[in-house]
């Protein structure tokens, strides 16, 4: 009985806590919000890739921007390419503001492929701010060069957590139109673990940022193809790849058309969100608002962009609240018949879920 009535008494003073939010008893609320408190950020992946690096840059750099100056941990749950992590933080976290979410393209494209393991969605999820990818890059090792256009030998491995990385177009319509010799390995639980596998030779492609550039300084890795910067309609190398192909140039005369060019406008739109922070669904506008004024003045803020140009890309572009949902909205908003094209890719290659 204790416990019940422990339980009953917690579940009534949230309840009068989000009545008097919604009430608009805003003021008080920006005050001391968050004050002694401590927020958990779900990194929807494992240690060490992309995703981890900026949700553990957020969780140093938010708490200066809050109310209250909260502490902010990182909690690491990796899983089918982040849907775990999703899935659980969509149905069992508070909208209080205390947890919130941090997740990749993987997760965006995982919706938009409606997989059926996803019971989340993103739509109700407040988007607090975006860290927007300039268009991954993937190395190639040296030694699987001349492989990868020659279909006599072993295959090339590409290394991939669910094969719905953005990156992963490049080996998709490298092996659709340009024929390359490819095969996929997925299940890995994030891309430092990628990254281990190919400095071990057991994979032979992988795309990231960072990790790239650390590969091939480290003369294991050479340049394959970056997605690009979009620019207009016109596709450019990013300032830190100057030399690097850009894949949709790359093509030539056998970059698609109709329906395969949206498909691959499809695949490449999640990265315009990439490494992105949300709330939970039902989070109250108090909240929500206090979050997202603490994002757009994190962005801001010299150290926070040193780190990630130090740790995670030299370029990138920050965007928050509504411009972040946005963008979000547009990575879901694709025609069946786009989305009917890159199933078949995918159910061809033998990455269907």
């Amino acid at each position: 009985m204790t416990t019940f009535f422990r339980k009953k008494t917690l579940f009534l003073s949230f309840l009068s806590f989000m009545t008097w939010v919604l009430a608009g008893n805003t003021a008080a609320l920006c005050a001391d919000y968050y004050e002694g408190k401590i927020i958990t950020i779900i990194a929807a992946t494992a240690p060490g890739g992309g995703t981890d690096m900026t949700a553990r840059a957020v969780a140093r750099f938010l708490p200066k921007y809050l109310p209250g100056k909260p502490k902010m941990i990182v909690r690491n749950q990796p899983g089918a390419g982040g849907v775990v992590a999703a899935n659980s933080f969509f149905v069992k976290s508070d909208p209080d503001g205390l947890s919130l979410f941090h997740g990749s393209a993987t997760v965006i494209a995982s919706q938009q492929r409606a997989r059926e393991i996803v019971k989340y969605d993103l739509r109700k999820m407040p988007f607090i701010g975006n860290i927007g990818d300039p268009g991954p890059a993937t190395a190639i090792r040296k030694d699987a060069v001349k492989r990868l256009t020659d279909p006599s030998t072993p295959p090339v491995v590409v290394g991939t957590r669910q094969g719905e990385e953005t990156w992963n177009v490049v080996a998709l319509y490298g092996k659709e139109v340009l024929g390359w010799n490819l095969r996929w390995l997925t299940g890995f639980g994030g891309t430092g673990e990628i990254v281990l596998a190919f400095m071990r030779g057991e994979v032979d492609v992988f795309g990231d940022g960072q990790n790239v550039k650390a590969v091939i300084k480290e003369g294991v890795g050479v340049p394959l193809a970056q997605l690009g910067l979009l620019r207009g309609d016109k596709f450019l190398a990013r300032p830190d790849f100057p030399d690097m192909p850009v894949f949709p140039n790359l093509m030539g005369d056998k970059r698609p058309t109709g329906l395969a060019w949206e498909a691959y406008m499809a695949i490449v739109a999640p990265g315009y969100v990439f490494k992105f922070t949300a709330a939970a669904p039902n989070t109250p506008a108090a909240i929500v608002n206090m979050l997202v004024d603490g994002y757009t003045r994190m962005a801001q803020d010299p150290q926070f962009n040193d780190m990630l140009k130090k740790s995670f890309a030299e370029e990138y572009d920050i965007s928050t609240g509504k411009d972040s949902d946005k963008l979000l909205r547009t990575a879901l908003d694709v025609s069946p018949e786009a989305m009917a094209y890159i199933e078949g890719l995918f159910k061809k290659f033998n990455l269907a879920q």
